[in-house]
């Protein structure tokens, strides 16, 4: 009996010998884990985690690249805040410039029920931006009071004229926009007549008075509605939509590009759209401002401004 007794005793020191090595073991895991592997953490970047270090912007590739493509949120000047853009509308504004058809959204689109009578349309199944109708109807009331002539017609908008005897059939991606029009000239006896080089100078001269460029260098007929003060820069710097598009984006909100218009001065810059997910795009807060997607990778922000 004595040494059974002996023996019991043995086994229950053993286990409680293990239990405290168990317990001893996961204190220093935890001690080594507290001290050495405290800086890594998991973030949460638009409903999407990653494991990534502390240390500024040292992530996994996928959140290095929406930091580095949104770097704006890390850089917003006083007086400014952000509003966020979901990803879709990269493809909406009036500086678009699609590579193939549009895919953005035409949430502005009307008729010409409310055109004056100081030019035609080929017929009124025309469909155009709200935006670009009132800047057509006033380039075509100033045409007539500078040149006593009526004769502007519009020959398309968003279609593409492809039929055999069509004035015009090249299929210009931009035309889906809704900010596009082709321009034709009506005669008396009812036919239509080409824009070309040499019929084209007031428009070519004026256009961008009333925030139309020509969108498409080689088509003297075919004009784009972006706003005046696109407008005003492009034909100043006697750039296209694309080299305007490209220069801008060497401007950001810490560095905007400075303009002065006869009527208020301008800060315009270039806000790169995230990785994926939604953008939040760098604003003032007590001024106005307007913005327009590129409808690639970006986002135009331009807004009045106080400098000397």
């Amino acid at each position: 009996m004595k040494r059974k007794w002996e023996w019991n005793i043995g086994i229950w020191e053993v286990i409680v010998l293990c239990i405290q090595i168990m317990v001893g073991i996961w204190a220093v895991d935890m001690i080594y884990r507290k001290i050495f592997l405290s800086e890594e953490e998991t973030v949460v970047i638009d409903n999407r985690s990653a494991e990534t270090e502390t240390n500024a912007f040292s992530e996994t590739e996928e959140t290095r690249e929406v930091h580095e493509a949104n770097w704006e949120i890390f850089n917003v000047p006083d007086g400014y805040t952000t509003e966020r853009y979901t990803e879709n509308s990269v493809h909406n504004g009036v500086l678009v410039l699609p590579e193939v058809k549009f895919s953005g959204v035409t949430a502005h689109m009307t008729d010409f029920q409310d055109k004056n009578a100081y030019y035609h349309l080929k017929t009124f199944e025309l469909a155009i931006q709200e935006s670009a109708l009132r800047a057509m109807n006033a380039l075509a009331e100033a045409y007539f009071q500078e040149t006593g002539k009526s004769d502007l017609m519009i020959y398309s908008t968003t279609e593409c004229y492809q039929a055999e005897g069509s004035l015009y059939a090249e299929d210009f991606p931009d035309r889906s926009t809704g900010f596009c029009l082709d321009l034709a000239f009506l005669n008396e006896d009812g036919t239509f007549s080409k824009v070309t080089e040499e019929n084209s100078a007031w428009l070519k001269q004026n256009a961008w008075r009333f925030g139309f460029i020509f969108s498409v260098p080689q088509a003297d007929y075919h004009i784009r509605y972006v706003g005046k003060l696109h407008a005003a820069m492009m034909y100043e710097l006697n750039l296209t939509l694309e080299e305007y598009l490209h220069e801008l984006r060497e401007y950001s909100v810490t560095s905007p590009y400075k303009y002065r218009t006869e009527e208020r001065a301008v800060l315009i810059y270039f806000v790169p759209a995230a990785a994926f997910g939604s953008t939040d795009i760098p604003v003032p807060e007590n001024k106005d401002y307007e913005i327009s997607g590129n409808d690639t990778d970006g986002f135009i922000v331009w807004t009045t401004a106080n400098y000397e």
